[in-house]
């Protein structure tokens, strides 16, 4: 199998440690939680994969391999965004299944995706041209369209209702599976400073991945990282 331990290894990352028990921060950002022992139980999980049970390649997977890997017959199984599910479904040559992220202590998995944003320094013509834009791609209809057309998750429940998803749902019932899953989610890992302290735990996660460190010593020198990128905005 394959984990990718590029592009967004927080995030692969953080469904192991959803499973194991833990988060990774608090709900209000202000502190990460990347040394919690159950934390640490995840990252020597998946470094255990290639070390001990040679069920993973070693090293780095990188994130636009994976999906090719498994195309191409050289991976069984990988661990990869639901925004992939339409590329797969379009060039498997094969039947494949798609699951829920395996439970440990409880299931779990992060959330991701994107977001609109409607700046309020635009000008007020800008603003309804946005809004306008914004009713309209998130109309039950646009939500099944995009969710069908790339296999990210419809954001809204009456999409999953629309005659276009039920029918699709129908015929290729994997596209589901993450929706379902969607009750033991967890918020994606999202603090102040966000950028440089998920790019802390990157670095550390891929220093453990590839041996330079102990999973222990990886994540003691992330939680130091973050401690003091988020210390401004403890109170």
């Amino acid at each position: 199998m394959e984990i990718p331990g590029s592009g967004f290894t927080y995030w692969l990352y953080q469904g192991l440690v959803a499973e194991a028990g833990a988060e990774l921060a608090n709900a209000n950002g202000t502190k990460v939680n990347f040394n919690d022992p159950a934390a640490v139980e995840a990252l020597q999980y998946w470094i255990d994969l290639a070390d001990k049970d040679k069920a993973h390649p070693p090293g780095i997977v990188e994130w636009g391999t994976a999906p090719r890997d498994f195309l191409e017959g050289k991976a069984a199984m990988i661990w990869h965004t639901t925004g992939n599910l339409a590329n797969i479904k379009a060039n498997a040559k094969f039947p494949f299944g798609v699951a829920m992220l395996p439970a440990h202590k409880r299931r779990g998995s992060p959330t991701g995706g994107g977001n609109f944003h409607l700046f309020k320094g635009a000008n007020a013509a800008q603003q309804a041209a946005c809004l306008r834009f914004l009713r309209w791609a998130t109309t039950p209809d646009r939500a099944a369209q995009w969710s069908i057309a790339t296999g990210y998750v419809a954001a809204r429940p009456d999409a999953w209702e629309t005659p276009a998803m039920k029918a699709y749902v129908d015929g290729f019932p994997q596209a589901a599976v993450a929706r379902d899953q969607l009750q033991f989610a967890v918020a994606e890992l999202s603090t102040h400073d966000n950028q440089r302290v998920t790019q802390a735990v990157d670095d550390e996660l891929q220093a453990a991945i590839l041996g330079r460190k102990t999973a222990k010593a990886a994540l003691d020198d992330a939680q130091a990282s973050g401690t003091r990128l988020l210390r401004p905005y403890q109170h």
